[in-house]
């Protein structure tokens, strides 16, 4: 009996001696990703994307002629714990196809590879400098407000808005770029300089039942989106959105074309539809607006 109860207590430590033996095992990394990257003249992060064995990160860089896409300088990859990549700190990536493409081949500790596609996204910052205003238009569209099934551009000098938009025409807007980007993000500052009137615009609809003497005040919707004098801006560069800050107040600005290849300021604008009819004109140039843009020159 006794021997048998031996045996009994033995089995438990056994079995404990084992698990212990499975938890201080060393387990062999499996892991193949690439955490981190940076190139030479790279804007901000890579943005690093894996689906499975769908395996991508796309670098920013600073358009430029003279870049060196042939032998593009690596200074700085991370990777898996234990894994290696197929180039190192101070080697080189060839870009030199019209995909801007390179390879990478990430290699775990246990021997599983994954191969990386990096790309090159040059990035033309051509908003930067100085630009004219052409004009401004508002764009409505009737469907918005439920008052009509129309879609037309006002222009802000127009009869609509009488004299009162005149004043933005000569004005110039300069856009400057700081040197160090944001992790994704470029920065700088936007200028609406008043022209040689010295004064700035005001959005004050003059159609009937509005007037000269008691105009459709539109200036809470439309005046900030480019404030005038200077503001801090930040643009993304995954997404082109650029976000115009001032006195708190934050808009967002994209950039078109229109069919004279003039570059657009646009200004995509809240959903008033649902605001309370309050005549023709409100609902026409107030509830059905959806955009104002500005169309610009650069000539700097």
């Amino acid at each position: 009996m006794k021997q048998s109860l031996t045996l009994l207590l033995l089995l438990p430590l056994a079995a404990m001696l084992s698990c212990t033996k499975t938890i201080d095992k060393k387990v062999v990394g499996n892991e193949v990703s690439l955490l981190e990257i940076k190139i030479k003249g790279q804007l901000g992060a890579a943005v690093i994307e894996r689906d499975l064995d769908e395996a991508r990160a796309t670098v920013y860089i600073m358009d430029s002629p003279d870049y060196p896409f042939a032998a593009a300088p690596v200074e700085g990859i991370v990777v898996s714990a234990g894994a290696s990549a197929s180039v190192s700190t101070g080697q080189t990536l060839n870009f030199s196809n019209p995909e801007r493409r390179a390879r990478i081949t990430v290699t775990a500790e246990s021997g599983k590879t994954l191969d990386w596609n990096i790309y090159l996204a040059p990035y033309d910052a051509f908003y930067v400098g100085e630009w004219a205003i052409v004009n401004i238009k508002l764009h409505c569209n009737q469907r918005v407000s439920g008052s009509g099934d129309g879609a037309w551009d006002t222009p802000i000098n127009g009869s609509e808005f009488g004299t009162f938009g005149l004043a933005e025409y000569d004005n110039h807007v300069i856009i400057k770029m700081n040197p160090e980007p944001e992790d994704n993000t470029l920065t700088g500052t936007i200028t609406n300089t008043a022209g040689l009137d010295g004064e700035y615009g005001h959005f004050w609809g003059v159609y009937a039942p509005y007037s000269e003497t008691e105009p459709l005040d539109m200036d809470s919707r439309l005046r900030y989106l480019l404030p005038p004098g200077e503001a801090e801006w930040k643009l993304e560069l995954t997404t082109g959105q650029m976000r115009i800050t001032k006195d708190n107040i934050t808009s967002t600005m994209i950039f078109g074309t229109d069919e004279w290849d003039n570059t657009l300021f646009r200004f995509i604008l809240p959903d008033a539809g649902g605001e309370p009819s309050r005549d023709g004109f409100y609902d026409n140039m107030w509830r059905s607006s959806t955009e104002l843009f500005y169309v610009m020159i650069k000539i700097k």
